[in-house]
């Protein structure tokens, strides 16, 4: 009955910090709102909260291999379709797992990748909130209470109005510009 109750607060809990990590990088990343916080702390807070969302993603994974209440194997919490408690539902899950993965690992890489692949890969942020909450809706437990619908109410209808608000001030924002030459920077610094 631990194990049910951990994973059960565990992936409400991931569902939480995927919101946070959703909604602060559209917050930070929309001129709208000003800039209220120096970029390197915007993306510090922003890599904790999606670790945060990660480990606790983990946390009830492994919760749900481990549980007896209603068991998985790991190729159930692998591919989509393939359990058969509520297939579609956690389908969903699996998938929000996999762009988590996808949007972290090219965040972690983003040297190597670049940043056009990085801001693409990023662009899989959304629908893996959208996945996660649909995963909650039809496979969670607790949706039966009323404050876990409140959660899914509020939390959505946030980044639906942040994801309008972006668009919305998509030609708002300052263009980017790109970084001279090293021989122009070299140059300069001598």
């Amino acid at each position: 009955m631990l194990t049910w109750i951990i994973l059960r607060a565990a992936g409400i809990g991931a569902y939480l910090m995927l919101f946070a990590s959703v909604s602060w990088g559209l917050v930070a990343t929309t001129q709208l709102f000003g800039k209220k916080v120096a970029k390197a702390t915007a993306i510090s807070v922003h890599q904790f909260i999606s670790t945060v969302a990660l480990i606790l993603l983990g946390t009830h994974v492994g919760g749900l291999l481990v549980d007896s209440f209603m068991p998985f194997k790991p190729i159930d919490v692998l591919i989509p379709l393939h359990g058969t408690f509520k297939p579609v539902a956690v389908g969903f899950g699996i998938a929000a797992m996999y762009a988590m993965l996808i949007v972290l690992g090219s965040s972690w890489t983003r040297k190597h990748i670049g940043p056009t692949w990085w801001r693409r890969l990023h662009l899989l942020t959304v629908p893996a909130f959208i996945l996660a909450m649909v995963h909650g809706i039809f496979a969670g437990t607790d949706i039966v209470q009323p404050w876990m619908w409140w959660i899914y109410l509020v939390t959505g209808g946030i980044v639906l109005f942040l994801v309008i608000v972006r668009g919305l001030t998509a030609g708002v924002r300052p263009a980017r510009h790109e970084a001279p030459p090293r021989r122009v920077r070299d140059a300069a610094a001598a």
